[in-house]
């Protein structure tokens, strides 16, 4: 074992002729200067801390060169390590927004909702006042005209727009929950 005098002396001197020739060596493989020169402190800091157990007659610089050599192999297997997370990240995050691409240009707003709304229109519709429903029903099923329906129905036409209103507005109300979604659909359809 190295005498704890000799090695005061001595570390100095390998600190100042060396330390800059190591944090060359570490900078090559771990390509940024600042961790570089921490990995030679944190070498440095082992060899003074290990100083008591290391045999008096050890190449001091190789020793410590050995000690710069496997912290720069264990920052470069953290870096690997951390690079590798990363990857399954990005990997992962890539898929999820694959999914949602997919799910998104299959989705369409209308068969998503068609049967629900074709059911609450039938339920309101059925619960609409008799001459509102007859008058809505010939309006939209049967394409007329509010003449026709006027004529028909021995009413004025200013009472068939007024049904009408009527029976809009209670499948407003009984919609109102899918209004955005049917907005949507009708201004896309406009649009293609």
């Amino acid at each position: 074992m190295i005498g704890d005098s000799n090695i005061k002396n001595e570390f100095g001197h390998l600190y100042n002729q060396y330390r800059q020739r190591f944090v060359i060596i570490a900078r090559r493989y771990v390509r940024d200067r600042m961790i570089a020169e921490d990995i030679v402190a944190d070498s440095f800091v082992s060899f003074w801390n290990n100083r008591n157990s290391i045999p008096s007659d050890s190449n001091l610089p190789a020793y410590i060169l050995t000690i710069v050599k496997n912290k720069c192999l264990n920052w470069l297997h953290a870096q690997q390590i951390h690079m590798r997370i990363e990857n399954n990240i990005q990997t992962a995050q890539s898929r999820l927004v694959d999914a949602n691409i997919r799910s998104l240009e299959s989705c369409d707003p209308e068969r998503l909702f068609a049967s629900e709304v074709r059911e609450i229109v039938k339920e309101a519709t059925s619960r609409m006042p008799e001459l509102t429903r007859i008058v809505f029903e010939k309006s939209r099923n049967e394409g007329k005209t509010y003449a026709e329906i006027a004529k028909e129905c021995g009413i004025s036409t200013r009472q068939v727009t007024s049904e009408i209103q009527k029976a809009l507005a209670i499948l407003r109300r009984a919609l109102k929950d899918y209004m955005p979604a049917i907005m949507l659909s009708f201004y896309l359809n406009n649009l293609l």
